[in-house]
Formats: C-alpha cells, sequence, structure tokens
C-alpha cells in the first residue's frame, strides 16, 4: 500500500492517512489480518509526526477497520462485504463530483469527457493484463 499525502489538499495529513488505509481496506488490497507499519515507521515513511500516525490508525480502530493487537500493532479487521461495496460507490460518487468539477473549470465538454475516461479506462486495462 502506497499512501500519498498533500499539503495543498485542505484535508489534515491524519485524515488523508485514513482516507487511504480505509481504501485499500476496502477494495480488498490490505486483507484481513494483514499487519500495518508500525506507528513510528508509518510516520517515518510519511514524514508526519507520530501523533498523526497514531490519531489516524486510533480512528480506523474506533470505526472497525482496525484493531491493535498486543506485540503485532495494527491488523486489518474483517470488512462486511456490503459495507466495502457501499463505500466504494461512495467513493467513486465522490471522484464524479470532483472530476466534473474540475471539467467544468477547465470547459471541458461532456463527450471529451467520455472520451478521456475511455481512454484511461483502457490505459488501465491493459496495465492490469
Amino acid at each position: 500500500m502506497q499512501i500519498i499525502l498533500s499539503s495543498s489538499s485542505g484535508v489534515s495529513m491524519y485524515e488523508q492517512i485514513k482516507n487511504a488505509i480505509r481504501s485499500a481496506v476496502h477494495s480488498g488490497e490490505l486483507r484481513e489480518g494483514e499487519q500495518l507499519p508500525s506507528l513510528r515507521a508509518l510516520a517515518a515513511e510519511l514524514r508526519v509526526s507520530v501523533m498523526t500516525s497514531t490519531r489516524a490508525y486510533n480512528d480506523l480502530v474506533a470505526e472497525g477497520i482496525l484493531r491493535n493487537e498486543h506485540g503485532r500493532g495494527f491488523v486489518v479487521l474483517p470488512i462486511d462485504t456490503n459495507v466495502a461495496r457501499v463505500a466504494l460507490e461512495q467513493r467513486q460518487k465522490q471522484a464524479i463530483t470532483d472530476l466534473i468539477a474540475a471539467a467544468a473549470a477547465a470547459q471541458t465538454s461532456p463527450a471529451r469527457l467520455h472520451e478521456l475516461i475511455d481512454e484511461e479506462w483502457k490505459h488501465d486495462d491493459e496495465q492490469r493484463n
């Protein structure tokens, strides 16, 4: 799992970390029982404070996505597939809303936007195969 943080996004670092981990769990990139990096390792890797990584992990524990196991650290809990599907659909809707706003700001026509999406979809299919 790779987490990319943006200092200019307007979203706090701990929220960005939390969102990235939650998305990785819901998409299946992180699987049940998988161990996450330690608080210090994650903080060092992302160049954030240990408090930032602690807050993100603790919030995910409160959401029922992670568990802090003595001697193992933070591990991924089983996720209900329906919960994951709904979460991924919400993420898609937000991404589409953001995409439409960006297209409108760039004065991109709906037809051109569809072309761009189709091109990216084809490129991603080629990368996966």
